[in-house]
């Protein structure tokens, strides 16, 4: 059981309506879609520092899962603390439940997460994990807005009025993973240990292979994100695809049975919104002295599987 829960813990922190449509080519500089994203884009609000409450659920035959996560971006500086809270239905009719409280840090290319899984606090270093996370929050620059606009497949204006946008985003496979690629290989940790470097393989194949997509609703009267929606499920079930298909490694039985169950049979999604009470949100991101103390750990991946 603690190798599901691992695993899953693992899978999920690497891991954010009905209207009349219209949808224009994303490779078309002057369709009207592709000018209300970039003007969306260019126009975000520059605050100093943001802060966002996240909402991530996993959902499969037998195991839930909810991530909820609590964070701000100022520059390059990313701060998190929330609960991943796991449901798990056994053969016997009962369930259990289980809660791993969490902070993370990223100052840079590394994050620090610090994990409560059972009695003790661990903590270890992922490499560009938060990276995606940052770029989606940060104000970006007018070379990144490009960026955006490139990794972008088609944009669907799904609502519009004199205060409010909402657009969906159809990303670019092929895209993502090659900014994903490019962004790992900038940073030699992040491919040192054999299992990260399978895991960054696992992801150029699932980004390649899934169907990604956002919905961004945005305040037009001073351009605030008022919030953001994700459709994961295409990635988690390409990613585990990708690891049950790997001809280096063969996975302990109770693993595969997840992997095939998250391959085939899960749906994940992720909810942003940005809370108005940022002297509330600033302190509750300090981490107390006793999580700062925590033991080191090589890999939660390898510590899941183990």
């Amino acid at each position: 059981m603690k190798k599901l829960l691992g695993l899953c813990a693992a899978l999920l922190l690497m891991c954010a309506m009905i209207f009349p449509a219209k949808t224009f080519a994303a490779d078309d500089p002057n369709s009207e879609g592709i000018k209300a994203y970039r003007e969306a884009l260019s126009s975000y609000s520059a605050d100093a520092e943001k802060f966002f409450r996240q909402d991530i659920l996993f959902t499969s035959p037998y195991i839930q899962a909810e991530l909820d996560i609590l964070g701000s971006v100022e520059g390059n500086v990313f701060k998190s603390k929330g609960d991943l809270t796991f449901w798990i239905e056994k053969d016997d009719g009962t369930s259990t439940e289980t809660t791993i409280p969490f902070y993370m840090t990223q100052d840079g290319k590394d994050m620090t997460i610090y994990f409560k899984a059972d009695k003790e606090w661990e903590k270890f270093t992922a490499p560009t994990l938060a990276a995606g996370v940052m770029d989606m929050l940060a104000t970006p620059t007018p070379e990144e807005v490009e960026e955006f606009i490139n990794d972008a497949k088609e944009v669907t204006i799904l609502q519009e009025n004199e205060n409010r946008r909402i657009m969906l985003i159809t990303l670019d496979g092929n895209g993502m993973a090659n900014s994903f690629r490019t962004m790992s290989e900038a940073n030699p940790n992040s491919t040192a240990d054999p299992i990260q470097e399978a895991i960054v393989n696992y992801f150029d194949t699932a980004f390649r292979n899934a169907n990604l997509w956002y919905m961004w609703t945005i305040d037009k009267r001073d351009w605030h994100t008022v919030a953001m929606q994700y459709q994961f499920s295409g990635l988690i079930q390409e990613l585990a695809r990708a690891a049950l298909n790997d001809p280096n490694r063969t996975w302990p039985d109770e693993i595969n049975q997840l992997l095939e169950t998250i391959a085939y049979y899960s749906e994940i999604r992720a909810y942003t919104t940005y809370p108005s009470d940022e002297a509330g949100v600033k302190k509750n991101l300090e981490i107390p002295k006793k999580v700062l103390k925590a033991k080191s750990v090589d890999s939660l991946t390898a510590r899941a599987t183990k």
